[in-house]
């Protein structure tokens, strides 16, 4: 019977852990092309009150607000992030996850197409969350499709924006452990939810 090397790492995804690998980020590379379509939660996640998630839900709705500016200058991508821990994120995405990756303890969730508006509406419990209405018929709104016949001006509008990521209409949510440490190895790191997704405009 074989063991396993104590100085390597392994996979906790694969059922025949046989490869140990060098370094995470080794492990990290492995996941990604082996277990892209991995989503099964890890056991330590913990529920939440409804009134924090409640409060996170309304502090994300407040940023993507933020973002959702009038000036044609501001179509195009769009990022921010937000602190919080990763019970609270799971407690409010964890039917949307997409991946989670046990090496990195991260989390991806992917929107897009014509029923993710009102997806996202129920998760944050805004339905109104992702459009900004200026009044006079301007409307500025997060764009996750592309509906039928305007896709050349749409291509026409993302050339303008210099950004080619999330063109398609598309909204990412990750969550992930970000931070660092000093000379005298004191570690300070923190969870945080980062969103990227397109700002549009359009006359109503």
């Amino acid at each position: 019977m074989s063991t396993q090397d104590s100085t390597r790492l392994y996979c906790s995804i694969c059922k025949r852990r046989v490869k140990g690998f060098k370094n995470r980020s080794g492990l990290q590379r492995h996941e990604t092309l082996k277990h892209s379509s991995y989503n099964t939660l890890p056991s330590h996640i913990q529920p939440v009150s409804d009134s924090e998630l409640s409060h996170l839900k309304k502090a994300i709705v407040k940023e993507l607000q933020k973002r959702l500016k009038n000036h044609h200058n501001a179509v195009g991508k769009q990022v921010f992030s937000i602190h919080c821990s990763e019970d609270a994120f799971v407690g409010i995405f964890k039917d949307h996850i997409t991946r989670y990756s046990p090496c990195g303890s991260s989390y991806l969730c992917q929107f897009k197409g014509e029923k993710a508006f009102d997806e996202i509406g129920k998760i944050l419990d805004d339905k109104s969350w992702g459009e900004r209405n200026y009044g006079k018929g301007q409307l500025s709104f997060v764009r996750l499709q592309i509906p039928e016949g305007e896709n050349n001006n749409y291509d026409q509008k993302i050339k303008k924006s210099k950004s080619n990521l999330l063109a398609d209409g598309e909204m990412i949510v990750q969550w992930k452990v970000t931070g660092g440490r000093d000379k005298e190895n004191h570690k300070f790191e923190v969870g945080s939810a980062q969103f990227r997704f397109f700002l549009d405009q359009c006359q109503i």
